[in-house]
């Protein structure tokens, strides 16, 4: 895992000092090793910070080029069946790994293949970036999923590349808010979409898409836009509607072990374990198909959480090895507080200061692994909202209120709900184009789970998550986010899913899964990853001055702030985010 950052001048050169300053913003995401080097007098700054999985971090910078020398990477992620892919292409052809590390077979593989059959034989989760020092062009491409988050700035005399926000606006100075896309955070369930950021000009390369930058003429090229929809095989969900619950059962278990055994590091590791479904199967499946043993790790927070003492019910399956972290109100605002310097968004919900918790906790401990079960409710049909949706309708717009606008009364001056509801419609009726084969409760529940995981998972929750693990060097693992578990999730009948009869079950096949697993005395009903109630929500929030800096408050209509914890919490994540982070990157 890593930190990336590319700089390019369209006009006249870099500034150094602001390049290097800017460099020193992602050492975080890589505290093992970093290396920068400015190319073409100056115009072009090309920097890595390495947080070593695999391989020697020194031999990086020697290994990051191609054997041919014409290529030069910089890679984020983990590109979990590397090996293979050298034994199979590589070494035949003299291009030997030497490093240990999957960064060499990466870049070596570009030097024989075109880009996009190396992205069609890699399974892992990635963000790079290859320098063609022959044509000068930059080529960028990121995993399906979005697993791992690129970041794209341009003006009329710069283009910069980061894994972090902080960089560009070291490098950019003058960078405007996006209040549209504030607003946004405000009046949807949904914080973002999939391409803006809360900053203008600056937009995040999309899940799946590989692009070619000639730098010399400044020409751009959508080479490829692998999509989630390209999984989708309606044949192979009418064959699956015929197979027994028992025979996919056995077949998920099966994917789920090789994929334990793909995604399995030879370093220590930790899996978060909080007596819920997903994280009981990753961690037995981890525990069952490793090499090494993994650690676990969960939270208890003050309350109201009952998570620690339903783990502790799973401690003889594993082996008493829980590290339970205590988590109080001080703990959590020291956390808020730092994440903002980070996470490049305003929080989607305080749950994520959590997974920061976490992390750092997990660094303490010197590892650099955390294994989650990140997309298993969007995949598998896990939310509980999903119970209040009525599907039987035939919808010209999006049934899901997770998805719709969010409603509680609130007005903003000048802001155009008319645009944003037409801009989710138009998501709502292209995802679910995919699914006119089926009948209309088929293709609304198929299509509200694409549309969450696409929105909801690729936008907010995996691109916070990776942020919120790396500002403390570790590697958030996301188990159910490959491509072994995306074609078996994505192909499910949606009865696999939400079992409606006379009333709506959520994640049918993944609870069978659960009990085929463990004793059924240990299903328990579904409580979110959080943390703190109502009571303490209000402290956290009374503890900081809300102003307006940002956001007048005076443009908002039928807004009282003290009325709505949400929206309060909500007021105060933008503005103390803003400050907070725009502080930071001066």
């Amino acid at each position: 895992m890593c930190g990336v950052l590319v700089a390019f001048a369209k006009k006249g050169q870099l500034n150094q000092n602001d390049c290097k300053n800017a460099s020193e913003k992602i050492f975080s995401r890589g505290p093992d090793f970093n290396f920068s080097r400015f190319k073409l007098d100056n115009k072009l700054f090309l920097s890595q910070t390495v947080l070593s999985i695999t391989g020697k971090p020194e031999l990086n910078l020697q290994y990051s080029i191609s054997k041919n020398k014409r290529y030069e990477i910089l890679f984020n992620g983990e590109i979990y069946n590397f090996k293979e892919l050298q034994s199979k292409y590589l070494d035949s052809n003299d291009l030997y790994n030497i490093s240990g590390s999957d960064t060499e077979t990466i870049i070596n593989l570009h030097q024989i293949f075109e880009p996009l059959k190396v992205r069609k034989i890699i399974e892992g989760m990635f963000a790079y970036v290859i320098y063609d020092t022959k044509e000068n062009k930059l080529l960028i491409s990121r995993d399906i999923i979005g697993e791992k988050v690129l970041y794209h700035y341009e003006d009329e005399n710069l283009i910069i590349i980061s894994s972090q926000l902080g960089p560009i606006l070291e490098i950019a100075k003058d960078i405007k808010i996006n209040k549209k896309a504030l607003m946004r955070y405000f009046f949807t369930r949904h914080l973002l979409t999939n391409k803006e950021t809360v900053f203008e000009n600056i937009n995040v390369f999309q899940p799946g898409e590989t692009l070619e930058i000639n730098l010399l003429n400044n020409h751009k090229k959508i080479l490829n836009l692998e999509q989630l929809t390209d999984l989708i095989d309606p044949k192979k969900i009418y064959d699956n509607f015929n197979k027994s619950e028992d025979d996919l059962i056995i077949e998920a278990d099966n994917i789920m072990n090789d994929n334990a055994k793909l995604l399995s590091p030879n370093i220590d590791y930790y899996s978060v374990v909080s007596g819920g479904i997903d994280s009981s199967l990753v961690s037995k499946y981890l525990k069952e198909n490793s090499k090494i043993q993994p650690k676990y790790i969960c939270l208890q927070f003050p309350e109201k959480d009952k998570v620690a003492s339903e783990v502790k019910l799973f401690e003889n399956f594993f082996n008493n090895n829980i590290k339970e972290v205590n988590v109080d109100i001080d703990l959590f605002q020291e956390f808020l507080e730092e994440s903002y310097k980070s996470i490049c968004m305003p929080l989607p919900t305080h749950s994520f200061i959590s997974q920061a918790i976490l992390a750092r906790e997990v660094n303490k401990n010197d590892v650099k692994i955390l294994f989650t079960g990140d997309g298993g409710d969007e995949l598998f049909g896990g939310y509980e909202f999903y119970k209040t949706i009525n599907y039987d309708l035939e919808y010209k717009h999006n049934p899901s209120v997770y998805s719709g606008i969010y409603d509680q009364g609130i007005k903003f001056n000048n802001f155009d709900f008319q645009e944003i509801s037409e801009e989710s419609n138009h998501e709502w009726v292209n995802t679910r184009e995919h699914f006119e084969k089926f009948n209309s409760v088929e293709a609304n529940i198929q299509s509200i789970l694409l549309l969450d995981t696409k929105i909801q998972l690729e936008s907010v929750g995996i691109r916070a998550s990776d942020t919120m693990s790396m500002m403390s060097s570790v590697e958030s693992r996301g188990f159910f986010l490959t491509k072994k578990i995306l074609n078996f999730a994505l192909n499910l009948p949606a009865k696999n899913k939400i079992l409606i009869t006379d009333k709506v079950e959520t994640r049918p096949l993944m609870k069978k899964l659960f009990t085929k697993n463990f004793d059924k005395s240990l299903l328990k009903p579904k409580q979110g990853f959080s943390g703190f109630p109502n009571e303490s929500m209000k402290r956290i929030i009374n503890n900081f001055k809300i102003t307006t800096e940002f956001l007048d408050i005076t443009e908002f209509e039928n807004f009282n702030i003290e009325d709505n914890l949400a929206l309060e919490w909500k007021f105060l994540n933008v503005e103390y985010f803003l400050k907070t982070f725009l502080n930071y990157a001066k």
